[in-house]
């Protein structure tokens, strides 16, 4: 009677980088045991298009905000907007991908689970039946809970991120489209007194929203940038649990289960039946 044998995985040191891949794991022999596909959803098209109608309207605006006087501080103001300007879709790409990495790691706990119940806990009892329960539970499975959690936490993070940036892109091109021929029309007049202060105004409304969208980005990025500390020092606590002082290349930990569960007096049929 041999009992069954829990599966000696060797994991990756590092997560794979950015991009299209796949995540391979071996047994100690080599033999691969599980690939997961991370695909590339980033598109591109989205935020050429914001930076190129943004960039339509600049000169119009810049020109209006130089002949209002405010020139050099307008200016500055607007290349900063611009600058902030990113594509929402990397955000939206890493939600995906650590959505995937959750639904993995959830579906490879439960199979882990369910093989338990269905292979061991019906058809074994003794000693060694209870050592493996509990380095399932309060080992094994509370590994994946770690992992799962900070998955879950990072798409949460990584969504409300790719919101954030769309958000910022969307209003910065509905500002430069709405202001621009304003600035155009504008700056035709501005030989006439009243067009001139019409100018001045439009100039002070603009700048004003600018400033004000600026804040709110910054507002923003502070706070992820908070949120993401906070996930590096979750990420370095799985680390410690999963390999020698936290370091991947001091090598694994010994996670293997207690040599309790190797012995064959400690197996014992559930049933006369699995005696046979």
């Amino acid at each position: 009677m041999t009992p069954p044998q829990p599966p000696k995985l060797n994991l990756p040191s590092r997560m794979p980088t950015p991009g299209p891949g796949r995540l391979n794991v071996y047994d100690p022999n080599g033999k691969l045991m599980r690939t997961v596909s991370f695909g590339q959803r980033t598109d591109p098209g989205f935020f050429k298009n914001v930076v190129a109608q943004v960039r339509s309207h600049n000169k119009p605006i810049r020109l209006g905000l130089a002949m209002s006087g405010f020139g050099v501080a307008g200016g500055a103001l607007v290349v900063a907007s611009v600058v902030n300007l990113g594509n929402p879709f990397l955000f939206y790409d890493r939600r995906e991908r650590w959505m995937e990495l959750h639904g993995h790691l959830k579906g490879s706990a439960w199979d882990v689970w369910i093989t338990y119940f269905s292979v061991i806990s019906g058809n074994w009892k003794g000693h060694a039946v209870d050592t493996l329960q509990q380095y399932l539970r309060f080992k094994l499975i509370g590994m994946f809970d770690q992992l799962g959690s900070i998955a879950k936490d990072m798409t949460g993070t990584m969504n409300s991120q790719y919101k954030e940036v769309l958000e910022y892109d969307l209003s910065a091109a509905a500002m430069w489209a709405t202001a621009a021929p304003v600035f155009k029309a504008l700056t035709k007049m501005s030989a006439h007194p009243v067009g001139r202060v019409a100018l001045m105004t439009q100039a002070g409304v603009f700048l004003t929203a600018a400033g004000t969208m600026l804040k709110q980005f910054s507002d923003v990025y502070n706070k992820y940038e908070s949120e993401l500390k906070d996930l590096a020092l979750k990420l370095d606590e799985v680390q410690g649990i999963f390999y020698k002082m936290g370091n991947p290349d001091m090598g694994a930990r010994d996670l293997h289960v207690h040599p309790d569960v190797e012995k064959i007096d400690h197996w014992q049929p559930a049933s006369a039946e699995g005696a046979r």
